[in-house]
């Protein structure tokens, strides 16, 4: 009994004790203001740190930024009606459209002739351009065509574009009647259009030139090349003979031969002119060409005799008229079957400088039964 009641005794004080040491525990006043004091601080020191995120979005992480993107973009939005002042910007480009057109201004078109076309020495040709009046005035009679530059080519030095009109946007064609140089080589000749005022214009915008370009080949001029040319007259007693003409012809006749037989046997492969004089005693025949400018230092240069085996007794001649005078005649050769051809040349320095036009004559010694004649390559050359 005593043991047991020693023993509840000694358990009673052990719980007193330990209840002793907890007592700390429960002193609520003390702890529960500590509590709210560090509580308080915290919820101002967590205050403090938003407000510090806000004012610093740079220290932001990546998320917090991407928030802020309504925020930049609103001043985008602010400055639309700026972007999209469109008043400013359409009198710009309705200016173009409106843009002044030029009284006087062509566009070319077309054109005969294409640049480089050869030509022989003092040969005539026509030039053609079509251009279109591509400028806000009419063009009318007063208009004209002048040259500017380069070789005139025998081409005044103004023509009369229309006796008519010529309306905004319409196109007319201008010829010139020109004529190619006597030295070889190439040439080219500039020309523009000129208005009523005296004012010229040309292709566009920069009022270019246009032009004709052609290239002089081979001999000063060459009879045989031009033989049927316009211009060139052929004549007999009888009158006026057809060129070409038709062997046999009693008036005399003319033609080429591309592959003539010489007085040797020889074939060659030059043309020639084959003519025959009127068949009547001492009947005669004539090439009269048109008038070419003599240069300096040329010849008149050929091979004459009988065509082929005929049996012919002729005498050529070469006549000349300066500038529309009388006809006179610058060398006489006598030329009968005898097997050999006889190569001619003449001397024109007295004629340089003058407008010259020569004449191949052939005329019978007696009958002109059998007087088949040759001019073999006649030509002026230096």
């Amino acid at each position: 009994m005593n043991k047991k009641n020693t023993l509840i005794i000694f358990s009673l004080f052990l719980t007193v004790v330990l209840a002793g040491c907890n007592y700390p525990i429960f002193e609520a006043p003390t702890s529960q203001v500590d509590m709210l004091n560090t509580a308080a601080a915290q919820t101002i020191q967590a205050q403090q740190t938003i407000i510090a995120q806000t004012s610093q979005p740079t220290l932001q992480v990546p998320t917090p930024t991407g928030t802020l993107a309504p925020a930049t973009s609103q001043p985008t939005e602010d400055t639309l009606p700026t972007e999209t002042a469109a008043p400013t910007q359409e009198p710009t480009a309705t200016a173009t459209p409106t843009k002044q057109v030029a009284c006087d201004q062509a566009a070319f078109v077309s054109e005969t002739i294409p640049d480089g076309s050869d030509y022989n020495p003092g040969e005539t040709f026509t030039k053609t351009w079509t251009l279109k009046n591509v400028g806000s005035c009419t063009w009318n009679a007063d208009y004209d065509v002048i040259f500017v530059d380069g070789n005139a080519m025998n081409a005044p030095a103004a023509k009369q574009i229309t006796t008519g009109t010529v309306a905004p946007g319409q196109s007319i064609q201008i010829s010139i009647d020109l004529k190619a140089p006597l030295a070889s080589g190439s040439h080219r000749g500039d020309f523009k259009l000129r208005n009523a005022n005296g004012a010229t214009f040309g292709i566009g915008e920069q009022a270019k030139t246009f032009w004709v370009a052609i290239d002089v080949k081979g001999s000063v001029y060459d009879f045989t090349k031009n033989m049927c040319a316009s211009g060139v007259v052929w004549r007999s007693s009888a009158g006026i003979l057809p060129c070409p003409g038709e062997p046999g012809d009693a008036n005399g006749y003319v033609r080429k031969i591309n592959e003539p037989l010489l007085e040797n046997g020889v074939i060659d492969n030059e043309p020639g002119i084959h003519v025959h004089p009127e068949m009547v005693n001492d009947g005669w025949i004539k090439g009269i060409f048109p008038e070419i400018t003599v240069t300096d230092d040329v010849y008149f240069k050929a091979i004459i005799g009988c065509n082929g085996k005929s049996d012919c007794d002729v005498r050529f001649r070469l006549n000349y008229k300066v500038e529309g005078g009388s006809e006179e005649t610058l060398a006489t050769w006598h030329e009968i079957q005898d097997g050999i051809f006889n190569r001619v040349k003449v001397d024109l320095s007295s004629l340089a400088g003058k407008k010259v036009q020569f004449i191949l004559v052939v005329l019978a010694n007696g009958s002109a039964k059998n007087d088949n004649a040759l001019w073999f390559g006649p030509r002026i050359e230096p």
